[in-house]
């Protein structure tokens, strides 16, 4: 089971905090996320929550500006990819993990959370489909969830975000992550409540941070 607040993995010890924020503004969580990575912490924190909605421009996005003011508003991030859509009814996994203290490379760190991901969608009884070309979870060709993840100083930050009964309207408004696709919601195929799937995400991610 996932642990609540703070918990231990493996021989090691190494304490996973979850953090529950509820719904935060895109900027002020940011903010809170790079301030955490400053202390430095020992052990990891994983925080879940919703954005009010918004656009994120990621690093391979060249033609798209940052407009704080427009609505919803774009703001420029440091993460991997290219623009992405948050909304309401949409959970976002942030992942702030001390890479030195992880039972796998920092290579492997995107990779890891997309199988964990897609394993957990697939025990809830939906197939699903990692592309490799495009970092992220695809049901019959539309895109389920986005992942964009930054390194610096040997911790993470960023995360992956998947729609759960999200505005698709809003979100293909846009090109997800650039591409010419269409977004989707879980709340198509399955019927979970948003604090299950959240809790079934948890163990996944508890059980890829055990020390084997």
């Amino acid at each position: 089971m996932a642990c609540s607040g703070v918990c231990s993995l493996g021989k090691n010890l190494m304490k996973l905090k979850f953090t529950d924020k509820g719904v935060i503004d895109y900027a002020e969580c940011l903010d809170q996320m790079l301030s955490l990575i400053r202390t430095k912490p020992e052990g990891h924190e994983i925080w879940y929550l919703e954005h009010p909605s918004v656009f994120t421009i990621g690093i391979s996005e060249k033609k798209i500006k940052e407009d704080p003011n427009s609505m919803p508003p774009i703001y420029k991030t440091d993460r991997g990819g290219k623009i992405t859509y948050h909304g309401i009814g949409q959970i976002v996994f942030y992942f702030m993990l001390n890479l030195k203290k992880t039972p796998f490379k920092p290579s492997e760190l995107t990779k890891k959370i997309l199988v964990s991901t897609s394993d957990a969608i697939l025990g809830l009884g939906l197939k699903n489909n990692i592309s490799k070309s495009d970092p992220g979870l695809y049901v019959n060709g539309e895109k389920l969830a986005s992942i964009g993840m930054r390194i610096k100083s040997n911790y993470s930050y960023h995360g992956i975000s998947l729609n759960h009964d999200v505005n698709l309207k809003e979100f293909n408004s846009i090109n997800p992550c650039g591409l010419d696709v269409k977004a989707c919601n879980l709340s198509k195929y399955i019927n979970i409540k948003q604090s299950k799937l959240a809790q079934k995400l948890k163990e996944a991610y508890t059980e890829m941070l055990k020390i084997k």
